[in-house]
């Protein structure tokens, strides 16, 4: 295997493909990345079994072959180097790295080695916006559960029916579902499990570009075509919760405060929160809203008092301080807007200028602390 190409290119690419390289592996392989020299092209490939990335990118290819290589060393090594063409020259158990005043030669794993990628049928490919795609990854991942007992909360669900489609995550305390037209989908009435991970990665490969992303469902896996990368993910099995039983339709309470004012306010009121539960006591009264906390470790308390437009009886709550904080973030609108019931039942959160059908979070309540 010979080929030349720049630094910049190869290091790039090298950049995209370590996300998917495990820092630790209990096979050894996994640590390492497939290169295989084409007509032209190279094609650089990282799994860990589970999640499965391949980036092509152009290349002039003296000799066709192929080699695994140990690859944060190699991403190390171009990383440093100046910038110029570099010539990679590999046998079946060495790969060298030629600069213009230097060489570097690192030890390589037989191609064999290397688990075999799952198989890529374009033919099924269906392509959907990829603005939407991201909007809805972005709005909807923080929400996904870490709690290995219950594994289909530990992904995100994407419906598609009819002509939308939807993605839905929830660790049971706060709930995330955002809606978006669904016209290439429709008909397929599939529901799909997919891993945080997978999704958390296509925002940064795709960057601001609007461009179409081609999807393949496949049986147990989806892969996500991004033209030079390809990426595939295992599917979590299922069922997922019927998490439409949970979300509030008659909650009599409503308030509306400025998104900024509240985040600020939180941020400040919780420094003195308890550092396990993180409970920021919201109460609501004639356009006021009071949040206070008390942290008998350190003998501290705080309060503030934020105006507010609110209709219904007086109401007293706890909330954990992230959650609120990192739904607070979610929404775009100046005002954000809290559906609430009792001091134990969801609150419905949503954007003042969206409708609560196309993007809504739910967070639920403490037990205040006496």
């Amino acid at each position: 295997m010979k080929f030349t190409l720049p630094k910049s290119k190869l290091g790039d690419y090298l950049q995209y493909i370590l996300q998917v390289v495990p820092n630790k592996a209990t096979l050894p392989i996994l640590t390492s990345i497939l290169i295989e020299a084409l007509e032209n092209k190279l094609k650089i490939s990282a799994t860990d079994l589970d999640l499965s990335m391949t980036v092509s990118l152009d290349g002039k290819v003296v000799k066709k072959g192929s080699i695994a290589v140990p690859a944060r060393i190699l991403s190390d090594i171009i990383r440093e180097l100046p910038e110029s063409e570099i010539t990679v020259e590999g046998t079946s158990s060495r790969v060298e790295l030629k600069i213009p005043n230097g060489s570097y030669k690192i030890g390589a794993i037989s191609p064999e080695d290397f688990p075999k990628l799952p198989a890529v049928n374009t033919k099924k490919e269906i392509k959907i916006d990829g603005e939407s795609l991201v909007k809805m990854i972005r709005k909807t991942t923080f929400a996904c559960s870490d709690d290995e007992t219950r594994p289909a909360l530990n992904g995100v669900l994407w419906q598609t029916k009819g002509d939308k489609m939807q993605m839905v995550a929830t660790d049971g305390h706060r709930l995330a579902r955002m809606a978006a037209d669904n016209p290439t989908l429709k008909g397929m009435y599939d529901d799909v499990i997919i891993p945080p991970k997978v999704l958390n990665l296509l925002p940064k490969l795709m960057g601001d570009t609007n461009r179409e992303v081609g999807i393949i469902f496949g049986e147990n896996n989806i892969i996500f075509n991004l033209g030079d990368i390809i990426i595939t993910s295992r599917l979590l099995e299922g069922p997922y919760p019927n998490f439409e039983q949970v979300i509030p339709v008659d909650n009599d309470k409503k308030l509306v405060v400025s998104r900024n004012e509240l985040a600020g306010a939180v941020r400040r009121v919780s420094i003195l929160s308890n550092a396990l539960t993180h409970q920021v006591k919201f109460s609501m009264k004639d356009n006021k809203l009071t949040l206070s906390t008390a942290n008998a470790d350190v003998g501290g308390e705080g309060k503030e008092v934020i105006s507010c437009t609110y209709t219904g009886e007086p109401i007293e709550l706890g909330y954990n301080a992230n959650y609120v904080l990192e739904v607070l973030s979610k929404i775009d609108s100046d005002d954000v807007v809290f559906e609430l019931s009792t001091n134990v039942s969801a609150g419905v959160v949503y954007n003042v200028d969206i409708p609560k059908e196309e993007y809504l979070c739910l967070v639920m309540p403490l037990r205040l602390a006496e």
